[in-house]
């Protein structure tokens, strides 16, 4: 248990490293900034099953209020014998109403790997201005 209590660790900090630090929903429960919503999500285990199963955590990377776009992002992690792997990050840039208007997914990486936050933010903002730059010039899908 105590090896698993440090991957736990390593990933919080990487994360946090990587600048997530907002606050997180483990598995649509648990609210709080990531230690606190990992861990109590842990806790909610049986000690028997410990974590041997897939883990959702959802946070928002740009918030600016219910009436403002938002960026969302979702990151899957899979348990290999307590090492933690990415299956799947998605971040979801979303306009005023909720509709989705760049999505971009990053597949089978590395923890360490993972874009900072400022990075992730960016792919998704990238592909809106080149949405919006195409229409510009009458250019259609």
């Amino acid at each position: 248990m105590m090896e698993k209590n440090y991957e736990v660790e390593q990933l919080i900090k990487t994360l946090i490293d990587k600048g997530y630090t907002g606050y997180f929903m483990t598995q649509a429960g648990y609210p709080g900034r990531l230690k606190e919503s990992l861990e109590g999500f842990l806790a909610s285990l049986n000690p028997r099953s410990a974590f041997d199963k897939n883990v959702i955590l959802e946070t928002y990377l740009d918030w600016n209020g219910e009436d403002k776009p938002s960026i969302q992002c979702f990151i899957a992690l899979e348990n290999d014998n307590g090492k933690f792997a990415l299956d799947v990050m998605e971040i979801i840039h979303k306009d005023r109403f909720g509709k989705c208007i760049s999505e971009k997914k990053l597949m089978d990486i590395a923890i360490d790997a993972l874009p900072t936050r400022d990075q992730a933010i960016k792919m998704v903002r990238e592909e809106v201005r080149k949405i919006s730059s195409n229409l510009k010039r009458g250019k259609r899908f």
